[in-house]
């Protein structure tokens, strides 16, 4: 199989697939990460195809079994940190993806089908279980790359609390004395952890029966971009996956000191844990870090077995996503002659939506009522039996469509195929407040099928008044996962030996069951004509 790269603007060194699956490092002399690739026998094919190589994935960062001390499980938190109050750390973070980011079913169903596209090129499931179920990474679970040898504990308790609290600043002289080989960036799931059983955190007084030392890096998007910021190594790490972190970066919110911790793990009155004569503090910390995942709670409680605290914790985190969802953004919409301008303003500190783009989208909805009350109107309508958003002349769906540029055996265009896709067809998100498009190209949070001037945070749209309307009614939709994406997972993984836990059938069970991933209301208007 030929993969063909995109042009080469970015920060990082680079993994070079060639025809023939040679580990190659460029230099392309200024800092960049990185990626080197083992050779070893090549894996055998069917018998009309040729040989090729299996080529692991090698990053920067604390390797598998780096550490003689590798992170506890959370259970070893609840004692001291759970069950005291609303705002708990334990509890808080039990009902968050991050617990649950080892038996997430779309990124089971995703990632057998990335196994299989890959086979026999890349070993791109271990880059993805390196997030997904780090203390597992950490002590070499990873391989197979399929899950198989993923432990109990690795799934019950995804990205666990001793894998963030041991976390070093990875470009300080410690991170890069505890790094093989350096990591130069907030990228790629690059932590780098001290062997130790130092909780590191927040306070500055800290008061435990454990060691604890205060992290700045742990109030810092930075730390957040080691795991929201991804590029596929797969394309010398230039094509993005997801670019949250730099987002952030290159916008008014970084400048002004507005971190993702701010609205993603607001602070609250209270106390750090539950034992001795603690100080109560007014900066303790959430651990939710509610985004936009309003439906995959109902997922987690529809598919598997859980404890009734696990479920509260979850349906909490539901809540807290929808409210932190309605806050994301403004709706404004007047009449201006015969037509209706609608401006929708970005009030979140990266792209809206964000994250991983696949699935996810939002729209305007726009209905325009006669004075019965009929609807002789109506762009960007969602048919909730069907699943289906109907498309119109006039529709605005925001969204990214990566997909498939010259590679052998796939045909070209937008597509769902994750870990093959290496070109941005588009992407017309609207920007934070004070973005750069210069810097959004070089850090390739691309802009596509759209124009934003510099520092531009706001949309507008225009459609033509219908004869006869005398309101209309604008509405802000976001759904995270699509009916397209959630067939795609389905219909990937019919016979695909990679979906060991039938997570394609089962995604789409879900799917199914729970309401086909209704959409959320961000924000809605009501307008006289």
């Amino acid at each position: 199989m030929t993969v063909i790269s995109t042009k080469s603007i970015m920060f990082f060194a680079a993994l070079v697939v060639s025809v023939a699956m040679l580990s190659t490092v460029i230099d392309f002399n200024w800092p960049r990460e990185v990626v080197t690739t083992e050779d070893p026998t090549p894996t055998p094919r069917q018998s009309n195809e040729t040989p090729l190589h299996t080529s692991p994935v090698f990053l920067p960062g604390t390797q598998p079994r780096d550490l003689k001390s590798p992170p506890t499980s959370a259970e070893a938190c609840q004692a001291c940190h759970g069950g005291y109050a609303d705002y708990s750390p334990y509890d808080t973070w039990r009902g968050s993806m991050m617990s649950f980011a080892a038996v997430d079913p779309l990124f089971l169903a995703l990632n057998a089908i990335s196994n299989r596209d890959l086979e026999g090129v890349a070993e791109v499931g271990d880059f993805c279980l390196r997030c997904h179920t780090p203390a597992a990474w950490l002590e070499g679970r990873s391989e197979p790359v399929d899950g198989s040898a993923l432990k109990e504990k690795d799934f019950k308790y995804g990205v666990t609390c001793d894998l963030c609290m041991r976390m070093v600043d990875p470009l300080t002289e410690e991170g890069k004395a505890l790094s093989r080989p350096d990591t130069m960036v907030y990228a790629n799931g690059q932590y780098v952890l001290e062997d130790d059983y130092v909780r590191r955190g927040p306070y500055s007084n800290p008061q435990s029966p454990h060691k604890s030392q205060y992290s700045e890096f742990h109030t810092k998007s930075e730390f957040c971009g080691t795991c929201h910021d991804i590029y596929n190594p797969v394309y010398n790490l230039e094509t993005p996956v997801e670019t949250t972190y730099s987002e952030w970066l290159y916008s008014a919110y970084s400048e002004e000191g507005v971190e993702c911790q701010d609205c993603h793990m607001p602070a609250v009155e209270g106390y750090a844990a539950y034992a001795g004569n603690l100080e109560l503090r007014d900066n303790i910390y959430r651990h939710e870090f509610a985004g936009s995942s309003v439906w995959m709670p109902d997922v987690l409680v529809w598919m598997y077995e859980l404890e009734p605290g696990e479920v509260e914790a979850l349906m909490k985190t539901k809540e807290r996503a929808r409210e932190t969802m309605r806050s994301a953004a403004d709706l404004e919409a007047r009449r201006e002659g015969d037509m209706l301008v609608v401006r929708v303003t970005n009030l979140a500190g990266h792209k809206l939506p964000t994250g991983y783009p696949e699935g996810r989208r939002m729209w305007l909805n726009i209905r325009f009522y006669d004075d019965a009350g009929r609807v002789i109107k109506e762009s960007g309508r969602y048919d909730p039996v069907s699943a289906e958003l109907v498309k119109d002349d006039e529709i605005k769906v925001y969204e990214a469509k990566p997909g498939l540029k010259d590679v052998d055996g796939f045909s070209e265009g937008p597509s769902f195929h994750f870990a093959m896709n290496n070109w941005i067809y588009k992407d017309n998100r609207i920007p934070p407040r004070g973005f750069s498009n210069r810097a959004y190209e070089e850090r390739m949070a691309y802009i596509r099928g759209a124009t934003y001037e510099d520092g531009q945070y706001w949309d507008t749209t225009v459609y033509a008044i219908p004869v006869g309307a005398v309101r209309v009614k604008v509405f802000l939709w976001h759904q995270s996962v699509s009916k397209e994406f959630i067939e795609f997972l389905r219909d990937e993984n019919i016979g695909n030996n990679w979906d060991i836990f039938d997570a394609g059938e089962k995604m789409y069970a879900a799917w199914e069951a729970l309401d086909r991933s209704p959409p959320v209301e961000m924000a809605g208007v009501e307008v006289p004509l």
